[in-house]
């Protein structure tokens, strides 16, 4: 069994100490290992959900960022800071090459930092823990590249921290390596102050692929969500904020 726990988001379980803020993170957990995937912006909001979530730190055995943007990476930091012992950092290539300055969207590592995060550039597709992958970095059309995960089991998950340009990028992707689709579709599509007929565009993909177990947060935005729905229904379109757990049950 494998289970995605999110972790960072503008939205949080109300009723909860947890924090929402603007960024992106979530914990997966295969096989009893765990990764996590993308940072958030802020260290302290990070540290403080992964407590207030009881996620021991040192368990992680790799970071995943999937893209150049702040609110996915900036908060390794944060992360680093919590532990005694390296751990693998699979980034753009280049992404922490420098120090991290004092602007709140600056992103690097301080030097104790440095020596703990093992850094590997993303290349070819990569089994970072069993029947969890991590995607190339896949470039859109504008030239925005990001990666995605892919969770193996009966039915295929997609993880992804921004979705720039819709849904057809990776799922397209997912087929052509796995040779099946997938149906399950967790974190984000960029559809915040997008118009309908972009989020009527991205639902005729998602269909197309036979992707319709949607679980959305981060950049897809609450017009974003509506405009889903309009096409899957509420019951196809779950909102996925932070701690918020889902099960992805079975074997291949």
């Amino acid at each position: 069994m494998a289970r995605v726990l999110c972790v960072y988001d503008e939205g949080a379980v109300v009723d909860t100490p947890l924090i929402g803020a603007k960024g992106f993170s979530v914990m997966v957990e295969s096989d009893g290992r765990r990764i996590m995937m993308d940072t958030g912006l802020r260290d302290r909001y990070l540290v403080h959900n992964m407590e207030y979530l009881d996620i021991d730190f040192s368990s992680l055995e790799a970071a995943v960022v999937s893209q150049r943007m702040a609110e996915n990476s900036r908060a390794l930091e944060g992360l680093l800071n919590q532990r005694e012992g390296p751990i693998d950092v699979y980034a753009p290539e280049g992404l922490y090459s420098g120090k991290r300055g004092i602007l709140s969207r600056s992103v690097g590592l301080s030097g104790d930092n440095r020596e703990k995060a093992h850094l590997h550039d993303i290349g070819e597709w990569k089994e970072i823990i069993p029947k969890v992958w991590l995607s190339p970095q896949l470039e859109s059309d504008d030239g925005y590249r990001e990666s995605f995960l892919v969770i193996e089991g009966r039915h295929l998950a997609v993880v992804s921290g921004r979705g720039h340009s819709g849904p057809d990028l990776p799922l397209g992707a997912v087929r052509e390596k796995f040779g099946r689709d997938a149906h399950t579709f967790v974190g984000a599509v960029l559809l915040e102050k997008r118009k309908k007929p972009i989020a009527e565009a991205y639902a005729a993909d998602f269909e197309a692929y036979g992707c319709t177990d949607l679980h959305l947060n981060h950049c897809t935005g609450r017009d974003g969500m509506t405009n889903l729905r309009t096409h899957f229904g509420l019951e196809g379109v779950d909102e996925f904020y932070v701690g918020m757990e889902l099960e992805l049950r079975g074997s291949k």
